[in-house]
């Protein structure tokens, strides 16, 4: 029951039975030379305005029903509303978590892969040298690597052979530990090969690509392009580049003379 009615139905009842017991008591004595059928048309009188009084309380009870029932239907879409909005701030928290989750195993992944870094540099001579070092901190597992191009090196016994030839690349599934690194020297621009008794053409530009596999089980596939061209007209193709940086460096470690 509502607050605001509740005063209202207590005056109700009392003024009911202010009515009832003066009807009891005190109308009686007054009604003692009263004709009999007077009495009885007073009482019908009575149960009338008692009925009435009866059908109004009732029909004050079904509204004061029905408004406490359109209250509680406010309520519950209020409460439905408000459940609705933690549901979907919850699912917005957990979604944030688990991309924050995601996104800190995938930098955990990063840090701790394998990395295979191919590069070339020169060798203090007329030649290049092709680096495949692991750079990560976990093997580089399953290694399998590919050259688009004849590629001639230097091999055992100053023999010329082609790159595609060695293991790493003809077979694959070699694993590299971190910190590792091949070397190959590459052989000059065109040359004379005493093995085949010709002329052999070494490519300028050529492409190397990599695939291998992560501790973690995800597989790599990385793909290095490479310009001779390029490079010469670089610090790195001069071949007297690295000979001047020493020689820099040493200059820099004498002790200056003081004046």
């Amino acid at each position: 029951m509502s607050t605001r009615t509740t005063p209202l139905v207590v005056l109700a009842a009392t003024l009911l039975a202010v009515v009832t017991m003066s009807w009891v008591f005190i109308f009686p004595r007054f009604v003692q030379d009263i004709p009999l059928d007077t009495v009885e048309a007073s009482y019908s009188a009575l149960e009338a305005l008692f009925a009435g009084l009866a059908f109004l309380g009732l029909l004050s009870t079904i509204w004061i029903q029905r408004q406490e029932l359109r209250l509680q239907r406010i309520e519950l879409s209020q409460t439905r509303e408000e459940m609705r909005r933690q549901a979907e701030a919850q699912e917005k928290s957990e979604r944030a978590l688990h991309a924050q989750t995601e996104a800190l195993r995938d930098e955990a992944e990063r840090q701790a892969r394998a990395y295979l870094r191919i590069s070339l540099v020169p060798t203090g001579s007329s030649s290049w040298a092709l680096e495949i070092s692991n750079a990560g901190r976990t093997p580089a597992e399953d290694v399998q690597l590919t050259v688009d191009r004849p590629l001639w090196l230097w091999g055992r016994d100053d023999q010329l052979r082609l790159l595609s030839e060695l293991p790493l690349f003809a077979c694959g599934g070699f694993t590299i530990p971190p910190g590792f690194t091949l070397t190959y020297a590459l052989q000059d621009r065109r040359v004379l090969s005493h093995v085949f008794e010709r002329a052999v053409d070494q490519p300028t530009q050529f492409s190397i690509g990599a695939r291998y596999r992560t501790t973690a089980g995800r597989v790599v596939e990385e793909q290095s392009r490479f310009s001779l061209d390029l490079l010469e007209e670089t610090s790195a193709g001069d071949k007297d580049f690295w000979t001047r940086q020493v020689v820099q460096a040493l200059r820099d470690l004498k002790p200056k003379e003081r004046h």
